[in-house]
This record gives C-alpha cells, sequence and structure tokens, in this order.
C-alpha cells in the first residue's frame, strides 16, 4: 500500500519542476487531520516531499485518503468528507501545511468516526448532505460567468446507476494553471459533476470505489477522457462500466493479492502536471484503456502490486510489480517473465517475536513526488522478494522493528532502518540484510554512481569547516542507516560525543533527542589529527541486543579546497536549493560484522564462535592499506575481556574466532570490542555490548 494499513490513497501531485529521485528522507512533522488521520511528511535530501497517510480507522471507506497537491497546496481529505466539501467543509481544512484545525486527537477521532456513521446513513439513503451533522448547508454550485463554458462529466456507476458518489477530476493540458485548486475537483452527484472552465483542451477522470455492506472496500475503477476538446459548453462521459480492464499480474510462482494500485500522471503543455495514484489493499482495480495516444503534454500510468505466496512450508515469497506505459493506458493482463525480475533473498532480524512496518516504493525519472508505501510484517523472518527493475525505476524505504502510538497520540516507527534511493537489475540475485547484529554507529552510503539523487555524505571537510553526520544503531547492509537516537519516552536511549583537534577538544555534549549526531564544527586550518568519540545506548522492552556503543575514530585531516565530491554524494541536504557538492570526504574508518552462524531471532548456538570483520573507509573519502585488526570478546557485558583469533583475509577483511558456551536454559550474550587501523594514521575502536545471542 502507498501507506500505513489503508484500503484507499488517491494523489494528486502538482509540481513544477521534477525534481532528481532520491530517498525518502527522514520524518520533519506530523499532521493532525480534522478527522484524526495523521500525516507523517518528509523531506528527501533534494527537498522534494514525500508524505504518508496513517488513518485513524483501519477498515472501510473512512480508511480511504484522497491526497491532493493543488495550486501549490498539499491536501489530505478522507473519502468521507468528499462529498460535504463545501456542505460543510471545506477543503483548506485538510491543508497539511496549514495551520491545524485542532491539535486534540481524541476529539479529531471523534469527528471521524461521526463523519463515517454520517457517511453510511447518506450513502444507504442515496445522497449526501443537507442532515445529521451538516443540516441546513446548501451545496455550493458552480457559477459560470463569461466567457467560462460548463464542462459535465456524466457517469454511470459501478451499479450501472446515475452515480451519486466518486471523485471527478478535470484538467486543462494546454495550461494547467488556468484553473485554480478547488476548481479542478468536484464529486458525483446524480450522474454528473459540473465544472466551469475557459476553452481550451481538457483531459477528465473519474474515480469509483465500490463497497460491501459494512463499507469495507470491494473495487476501485479509474475511467479517462485523456484529451477532448472544451469550446462550447460540454459533456464528456467517465462511465464506471467503461472500466473493464483489470489489473492483473500472472507470476512464475503461483501467488495472491496483498496491496493493488494505479498510477496516473497527465501533464500539460504549460504548467503542473496532476497525478492520480490510487492504492487499493487487496481489492481489485479496473481500469478503461485508451487506444489513441495524447497529443498534447504527456500521459504516463502504471500499476503497482505487491503480491504474496500463500500460507504453506518453507520460505514465504512475495512479488513487488510495477510496469510503465506512456502515451496510451493500455490493457491491464501482464504476464511476467522471471528473467525480467530481481531475486531479493531477504532476511528481517529482530530478538523478540513483533509486528514490524516494511516501506518499499518504487519511482520513476517522470514523476515529480512520491508517497511511501508500507504493510505490517512478522519479525523475525525470511522471505523471497521478486521486485521490478528498469534503468528508469528506483526503489526507497525502510523497516520499523514496531510501531507505537507516541506523544500528541500519533502512531509513530521504531528500532529500524532507512534505505538508500537504489535500483534493481533484471536477473539480478541479492542479499538485503535489515536490522542484522549488531547494530552500531553507521553513515548514509550512495547506492547509485549518477546525479539523479542526492545522498549526503557523512563527514565531510569544506575549508576549514567540518560536517557531520552519523546514526547510531545502523545494521550492516551498506545503504541502511538506523532509527538512530529516536525512541518511546518509556526506553531509555540517549549518548555523548565529543571532537578533539590534537588533543584538544573543540565541542562535546549530549547525542540524543533526534535521530542522529549531526553537527558543523569549524577547525583550525593546519594539518592536524582528529578524534571523535560516540557512545550511544538504547534499552527497552523491545531491545535486549546491541544495547550500548562505543565508536572511536581516529583520522588526520588538512585544509580542503578546490574538492568535489562525485556521483549523487552531497555536502548538505539541498532543501530546494542547487546541490552543494564543493567539499571532501573525510577518511575515517569503518566496520561491517558478519557474524556466522546468525539466526534471523539474533542467536547463535553454543561452542565455536566465528565473526567476519570488513575494515574500509568512508565513501569517496582517500583510502589508505588497513595495515591491522583486533578483536576481543566478553561474556559478562565488558567486565572481562579476552583475546579472539584475527586471521586477516586481504582487503581490510578479517575473521575471529573465539569459543563462547553458556550453561542453562537462556543462554547469554557476546560483547566485541574491536580496533583496526590504515597506513595513514587513521584508526578505529569500536565496542558494541551484547552485540548478539548465544545459547544452547
Amino acid at each position: 500500500m502507498r501507506k500505513l494499513l489503508s484500503l484507499l490513497t488517491v494523489g494528486i501531485a502538482v509540481l513544477a519542476v521534477p525534481p532528481a529521485l532520491a530517498d525518502p528522507g527522514l520524518p520533519t512533522d506530523t499532521v493532525l487531520l480534522p478527522t484524526g488521520d495523521e500525516v507523517v511528511i518528509r523531506v528527501a535530501p533534494d527537498g522534494r516531499e514525500v508524505t504518508e497517510v496513517r488513518p485513524a480507522m483501519t477498515k472501510g471507506v473512512a480508511a480511504t485518503l484522497v491526497h491532493l497537491r493543488l495550486g501549490g497546496r498539499t491536501f489530505e481529505v478522507p473519502a468521507t468528507a468528499l462529498p460535504y466539501l463545501g456542505r460543510g467543509l471545506e477543503l483548506a481544512d485538510f491543508d497539511i501545511h496549514a495551520k491545524p484545525k485542532t491539535t486534540d486527537t481524541k476529539a479529531a477521532k471523534e469527528f471521524g468516526k461521526a463523519l463515517a456513521k454520517q457517511y453510511a446513513e447518506d450513502r444507504a439513503r442515496g445522497g449526501f448532505g443537507g442532515q445529521g451533522l451538516f443540516a441546513g448547508k446548501a451545496p455550493k454550485r458552480v457559477a459560470v460567468k463569461s466567457p467560462m463554458r460548463t464542462v459535465s462529466l456524466d457517469a454511470l456507476g459501478p451499479d450501472g446507476k446515475p452515480a451519486n458518489e466518486g471523485v471527478a477530476f478535470l484538467y486543462n493540458v494546454d495550461n494547467a494553471d488556468l484553473l485554480d485548486f478547488d476548481e479542478q475537483v468536484n464529486y458525483f452527484d446524480g450522474g454528473t459533476a459540473k465544472f466551469s472552465a475557459p476553452d481550451g483542451r481538457y483531459s477528465a477522470l473519474g474515480l469509483f470505489v465500490s463497497t460491501d455492506a459494512e463499507d469495507n472496500v470491494t473495487g476501485a475503477r479509474f475511467v479517462s477522457q485523456p484529451e477532448f476538446a472544451v469550446g462550447v459548453d460540454t459533456t464528456v462521459r467517465v462511465d464506471a462500466t467503461r472500466a473493464t480492464s483489470k489489473v492483473d499480474w500472472v507470476t512464475p510462482r503461483a501467488s495472491l493479492l496483498a496491496d493493488n494500485g494505479f498510477y496516473f500522471r497527465r501533464a500539460a503543455t504549460v504548467g503542473t502536471a496532476q497525478v492520480v495514484d490510487v492504492s487499493a489493499g487487496p481489492a481489485p482495480i479496473w481500469v478503461a484503456p485508451s487506444t489513441r495516444p495524447v497529443r498534447v503534454g504527456a500521459l504516463q500510468t502504471y500499476p503497482h502490486t505487491r503480491l504474496i505466496s500463500a500460507p504453506a512450508p518453507g520460505v514465504p515469497y512475495e512479488y513487488q510489480l510495477q510496469k510503465a506505459a506512456t502515451g496510451v493506458i493500455p490493457q491491464q493482463r501482464y504476464v511476467v517473465k522471471a528473467s525480467e525480475l530481481a531475486t531479493v533473498n531477504a532476511s528481517y532480524y529482530s530478538e523478540f517475536g513483533l509486528t514490524g512496518i516494511r516501506q518499499r516504493a518504487g519511482m520513476y525519472s517522470f514523476q515529480e513526488s512520491g508517497s511511501g508505501g508500507s504493510h505490517p510484517i512478522t519479525l523475525p523472518r525470511k522471505q523471497t522478494e521478486y521486485v521490478s527493475t528498469g534503468t528508469d525505476l528506483g526503489w526507497f524505504g525502510g523497516l520499523a522493528k514496531y510501531s507505537q502510538t507516541g506523544a500528541g497520540g500519533f502512531q509513530a516507527w521504531y528500532g529500524g532502518q532507512y534505505e538508500s534511493w537504489h535500483r534493481y537489475l533484471a536477473g539480478q540475485t541479492l542479499t538485503e540484510d535489515w536490522n542484522k547484529f549488531p547494530l552500531h554507529p553507521a553513515g548514509a552510503f550512495s547506492l547509485v554512481d549518477d546525479k539523479s539523487n542526492f545522498t549526503v555524505a557523512p563527514v565531510t571537510r569544506d575549508g576549514d569547516l567540518l560536517r557531520l553526520e552519523l546514526t547510531p544503531f545502523s545494521d550492516n547492509q551498506p545503504g541502511h542507516t538506523g532509527m538512530g537516537f529516536y525512541g518511546e519516552p518509556r526506553d531509555g536511549i540517549g549518548g555523548s560525543y565529543r571532537l578533539t583537534q590534537d588533543d584538544t577538544t573543540l565541542v562535546e555534549g549530549y547525542a540524543g533527542g533526534g535521530v542522529d549526531l549531526r553537527f558543523e564544527q569549524a577547525l583550525d586550518p593546519k594539518p592536524s589529527t582528529l578524534k571523535l568519540a560516540l557512545d550511544a545506548y538504547r534499552y527497552g522492552p523491545n531491545y535486549a541486543l546491541s544495547t550500548d556503543t562505543r565508536t572511536e575514530w581516529t583520522w588526520p585531516s588538512k585544509h580542503v579546497e578546490g574538492a568535489t565530491l562525485p556521483g549523487s554524494l552531497v555536502c548538505t541536504s539541498p532543501k530546494g536549493q542547487p546541490a552543494n557538492r564543493a567539499c571532501a570526504a573525510e577518511p575515517l574508518l569503518t566496520l561491517n560484522y558478519a557474524v556466522g552462524g546468525l539466526g534471523v531471532d539474533g542467536r547463535v548456538p553454543n561452542g565455536a564462535q566465528s565473526v567476519g570483520l570488513t575494515v574500509g573507509h568512508l565513501q569517496s573519502a582517500a583510502t589508505s592499506p588497513i595495515t591491522g585488526a583486533t578483536v576481543q570478546f566478553s561474556l559478562d557485558d565488558g567486565a572481562n575481556w579476552q583475546d579472539a583469533t584475527v586471521t586477516a583475509n586481504g582487503d581490510g577483511k578479517f575473521t575471529a574466532a573465539f569459543a563462547a558456551s553458556f550453561p542453562g536454559f537462556n543462554g547469554g550474550y557476546v560483547s566485541l570490542k574491536v580496533t583496526a587501523a590504515d597506513s595513514a594514521g587513521g584508526a578505529i575502536s569500536e565496542t558494541v555490548t551484547r552485540a548478539y545471542k548465544v545459547l544452547s
């Protein structure tokens, strides 16, 4: 789904300039809608906004929201509110960047429930407005003034009768800016939705949602007239019965529908594009195909679907599929070949049995904005994931170890990982490990080598200014960074840091309160040795492993002039401004761990232990040969340490061997202490308390 536990989302994105693609960014704000629904706003390093809606209700039409970005404003409107816009509710009430109409979560959710009840009653009687919550509220009428024309979108509903529900959209493909945001959307009543518009060429859309007796969504129909002319009063039909092509995937392995969606983008010659993005959960979607390519502007569409294996012994699997089309809307039956897909052998680690949230969303280069898809996932687990590929298709997302209602009544994600923007290749087989222990500090890592997105390099120097962004509790998968210091009030999460230059302290302090350790510091211009120490701790009922880390980096640093970062790496988050690449990555050492025989529950059997260790440098930094590494282990949370036998395997790779056994049913924990150095004077020392567990 394109949002957490939702049944339907419609996104209308209107952006003037297609920004570069990027990872989804970290949460920047959470907004409360008048109906109690939450909107999480993320800003990627390139300034692109990504929204995720978390409905207050988990089923029925009340869990259906319509995402609108029109006239430079962004709205999230529950489907139960749509029939009442202009009849007691205003579109501006759902502007996610405006001052919230209420900050009382409980009261907002109560209004949302009352609105859902009113919607059900009005739907049963066959008409909306004028009763109950909206008694005495007259519907807003379209005022037609010369030289404007009346454009009527007439439609039969899914039942073949004149539509009394459904969303209608009108869009000028000559100049998209001729209609204001509230002039582009209407609701069907008595089989018609009327608009007032100037002469020109237009696109029309009709969206229809079918529900059962309990108001659960049973299907969505998407009907368009991609291009027609208006020179007089005009009537265009967008009958739901024209949506005859069902989104259907024929996969190499038998699969069941889990999440289903369809994306529509219509771009004008001048002005902003209109995007309608529909996610219907496990309900079917029907689309009206078109055969004549558009002659004005552009048209792009694609279905996006997640399918899963039936419950059975063995490793479960799922398909994450998308297929873009340009110019026309094709028939929606797709036969998928295994050679077209990437195969991901995914492992999701957790020391406790939890319900997490997995987010994976794909975007094409023609998309101006994105919405993050997510679904519940049982942890721990292994599964095989078959994913659509293409040079023009990128993916982003992450994993939450669990979610919980946080401050203000908002649903928050905790204990997981974010992933960088990346692509998959046809026929590729790869491994992705999520939250694989031990967890420890890491920086962002770009997984693409072009400038189609921005990844902020974790530690850079520009002249004599040091910039730093490091995230504790990250796993060992390149491109992953953890959720760091972000946690629940009930948990103990925090840390401290100190930066020195030639043993003189420049800055120190508390490191918690956010996601990562992030600061800028002016340096003495002379060549010197910098040292950074970062302590992090995380305790709580859902955290038993990698509870404490202490990492110390030492590296030589000097004044930087005329440097430019390569590929997608940037010095700072541009936030809509031109990317700043005028800096150089500092040569901090990095560590990656691979505990032999580690189960997805974070456990290893008693006896001989093997820990693989890879020592490297931050991405794009100047590298020096790794001269050695040591590993110590503790079986009593660091009270006593023993040396492991370390074998050098070349190219910064080492293997540590030792024995660890604990009597009794509950077993015990292995803590690790690692040191490594390079030939240029760089060094790293890292201690991870309770890195993993050993059981008999």
